[in-house]
């Protein structure tokens, strides 16, 4: 019973998750198949669910003006498959309502979360990230992630619509003991105004790793009717 004892503590109502111990059988606990992602909504807030949904890897849902997303990325997949993770990820993103909070262990290495290197996995999620007005919040290089003989590292990331980091403050990684490998990470959202705060629909940007050559040679190649 660790989990709700630091919620209560640090006044959190909305929690996001990964491989959580234990799932919840309740309306305010969203989880996909696997179990791997959850979002809990407590106290007043759960008033405020408008909507919810389940990917492969993530859940998410929308409480007042913000769209909160939780994503769990496997570290034990190949390359190909991190990257049609990915793919499938931005795309369900792209058709979320309102701003978005997306919080979750990516397993991906970026200096722009606190990393000395990126690697392949982390250009993939800052490339997704541009391509849909995603900025990163974390600050600071705390490490998120402290197994002994395994080292430090900051797998787990935030990210929010371009215009929302103004409203996300105290962005922190708590130092408690949490009976994992895993901190928990604390912030504060602000400021919502549900009748004016809604996300602005950009067109589509290309994403070249989605691109049939031979077919898009072929449509350049048709006569024009």
């Amino acid at each position: 019973m660790l989990l709700p004892q630091i919620a209560d503590e640090h006044d959190a109502d909305i929690l996001t998750l990964c491989e959580p111990h234990r799932v919840r059988q309740t309306q305010d606990w969203i989880t996909n198949e696997t179990k791997t992602a959850a979002i809990w909504v407590r106290g007043a807030a759960r008033a405020r669910i408008t909507a919810r949904g389940v990917g492969d890897d993530y859940v998410w849902a929308r409480v007042g003006a913000v769209t909160y997303v939780s994503v769990y990325l496997t570290p034990n997949c190949a390359a190909a498959e991190f990257r049609a993770k990915v793919a499938f990820l931005e795309d369900g993103l792209r058709d979320l309502p309102g701003d978005l909070v997306v919080a979750g262990d990516l397993n991906a290495r970026a200096v722009e979360w606190g990393m000395t290197a990126t690697n392949r996995r982390g250009r993939l999620l800052l490339e997704m990230a541009a391509r849909l007005d995603l900025v990163v919040a974390n600050t600071g290089d705390v490490p998120t992630y402290r197994r002994p003989g395994f080292g430090d590292s900051i797998p787990d990331v935030t990210m929010t619509t371009d215009r929302t980091p103004p409203r996300i403050g105290r962005w922190r990684v708590l130092e408690g003991y949490t009976a994992s490998d895993h901190q928990y990470i604390a912030f504060e959202v602000a400021g919502e105004t549900r009748t004016t705060r809604t996300r602005t629909r950009h067109p589509p940007r290309w994403n070249v790793d989605k691109l049939d050559g031979l077919k898009f040679s072929a449509e350049l190649a048709s006569p024009q009717s």
